[in-house]
C-alpha cells in the first residue's frame, strides 16, 4: 500500500545523501584552504594567501549554486556554516594584516551574516597570535595596532544584544574576545615595561662607565 509512496521518499532520501556527502567533502576542502591562508598570512606570504582565498571563494560559490535550491535542508546545516566561519576568518585576518583599504562584507564573501559575525568573533585570536609575534620582532607599533583591531571588534560585538536563540554562541565569543584582549594588553604592557628597564639599567651603565674612565 506504500511502496510507491516510499518509492518516493526513499529517491529524495538517497539523492539527500549523496548531496550532504559531497557537501561535506567540500566543506573540508574550503577549511584546510582558509587554514592554510592564515598560516600563510602570519608568515606575510601574502600572494600565497591570497591565492588559497581566491580558491577558496569559487569552492563556496560553486557549493552554492549546485546545492543551495536543490537541498537547501542540507545547505544551511551547521557544516556549510562552519566552512564560511573559516573563510570569513581567514579573508578578514588577510585583510587586517595585509592593509586592505577596504574590509570585505558578507556580501562580497557571498556568506550568511550570522558566518560572518562567528568568523569575525573568532579572528580575535589570530590577531592576537600576530600581536605576540611583532612583539617578539619588537614590532611594538605593529603590536598596537593588532590591539586596536581587537578592541574594535570587542565593542562590535558587544553591541549584538540579541537572546542566544537568535545567534547561538555570540555571548561566549565576545567574552572570549574579552579575554584575549586583555591578555594581549598585558603582555604588550609587559613588553614596553621590559624595554625601559633594559634601557634605563644601559643608560645606568654608560654613566658608569663614563665615571670609571674618568677616575683612570
Amino acid at each position: 500500500m506504500f511502496d510507491e509512496i516510499f518509492e518516493g521518499i526513499r529517491k529524495k532520501l538517497n539523492m539527500d545523501d549523496e548531496i550532504r556527502e559531497e557537501t561535506l567533502k567540500i566543506c573540508r576542502q574550503s577549511i584546510r584552504l582558509s587554514q592554510e591562508a592564515v598560516k600563510s598570512t602570519h608568515r606575510g606570504e601574502f600572494k600565497k594567501a591570497k591565492e588559497k582565498l581566491e580558491e577558496n571563494q569559487k569552492m563556496i560559490l560553486d557549493l552554492e549554486s549546485h546545492f543551495k535550491n536543490v537541498s537547501p535542508r542540507l545547505y544551511y546545516k551547521g557544516y556549510v556554516m562552519d566552512m564560511q566561519q573559516e573563510f570569513v576568518e581567514a579573508t578578514l585576518f588577510f585583510a587586517f594584516i595585509k592593509g586592505e583599504p577596504k574590509i570585505p562584507s558578507p556580501e562580497d564573501l557571498s556568506v550568511s551574516k550570522y558566518a560572518y559575525l562567528y568568523g569575525l568573533g573568532d579572528v580575535v585570536g589570530e590577531l592576537r597570535r600576530h600581536a605576540l609575534d611583532a612583539v617578539r620582532n619588537e614590532n611594538t607599533q605593529e603590536a598596537d595596532r593588532c590591539l586596536d583591531l581587537m578592541e574594535e571588534i570587542y565593542t562590535l560585538l558587544l553591541t549584538l544584544d540579541y537572546p542566544d536563540g537568535l545567534i547561538p554562541g555570540i555571548r561566549r565569543k565576545t567574552d572570549v574576545a574579552r579575554s584575549l584582549i586583555e591578555k594581549t594588553r598585558n603582555d604588550i604592557a609587559y613588553f614596553h615595561h621590559g624595554n625601559k628597564l633594559v634601557n634605563g639599567m644601559n643608560s645606568l651603565l654608560k654613566k658608569l662607565k663614563s665615571l670609571n674612565t674618568k677616575e683612570d
